[in-house]
């Protein structure tokens, strides 16, 4: 069965509880969980590949294009609950060793997982690596905004989920062969590698093309544009 390319837009909050995430930045203000960080918008997701909780994959799934819904997910299809197995003592020299200084409610990465720091007691330090989430019941205002169903806009979902944005992308699609064409925004980002092999991992997988090729245009800076660009970067004075 052909996957569904789908952009949602969600409220999640813990049931009795308060809001935990969103996508809309107007939520996320009036709720105190605001990340300058984050872009707000709906989200694209490729269903059934579990790219959002089993909850929410689920219940997408058998939702049209601007349908909305309230639902309730029990743990089992959300976060797990919590394991007791994924709470761990670190010796505090450990983390003096990382030139870190640990503290109740600190957020850390350790063996490549995020986890938080509980206690800190006779130089130990009780490390818990289930997520804040486990063990809850939450309630999510779910809406499908969007479908890709041609398959250019199937690759520019798909660009969108590596480079959080397909604006100004070109896409050529033919005989198996993609070519995508890259803003200067884009192939300026430090990160253009690892976005690039997200890219290449996700077609690979979700569409049937075997080569692809990404293309970017560098012109030459004229003179007054190089001064302009220093100006810019020269540190203000106080």
């Amino acid at each position: 069965m052909e996957k569904r390319f789908v952009k949602i837009s969600y409220t999640g909050q813990i049931k009795d509880g308060k809001v935990f995430d969103t996508t809309d930045k107007e939520t996320a203000v009036k709720e105190g969980v605001f990340d300058e960080k984050r872009i707000y918008k709906p989200v694209p997701v490729i269903l059934g590949e579990m790219q959002v909780i089993k909850g929410i994959d689920e219940a997408a799934s058998g939702m049209k294009v601007g349908e909305s819904k309230d639902i309730e997910i029990a743990p089992e299809k959300a976060y797990g609950q919590r394991n007791p197995g994924l709470v761990r003592l670190v010796p505090l020299k450990a983390f003096r060793e990382q030139k870190l200084t640990p503290y109740p409610g600190m957020r850390i990465e350790l063996d490549g997982q995020m986890a938080k720091i509980q206690t800190i007691s006779g130089g130990r330090v009780r490390v818990d690596f289930n997520s804040d989430l486990a063990g809850k019941t939450l309630l999510y205002k779910l809406k499908v905004e969007a479908e890709a169903k041609k398959p250019e806009d199937k690759i520019g979902y798909l660009i969108e989920r590596s480079f959080n944005s397909s604006e100004g992308f070109g896409v050529k699609l033919l005989s198996g062969k993609l070519e995508v064409e890259l803003p200067e925004p884009a192939y300026r980002d430090r990160s253009i590698l690892v976005r690039k092999a997200s890219l290449v991992s996700e077609v690979f997988r979700y569409t049937d093309n075997e080569t692809i090729s990404f293309l970017e245009t560098w012109n030459k800076k004229k003179p007054e544009e190089k001064k302009a660009n220093k100006a810019a970067e020269a540190p203000k004075k106080k």
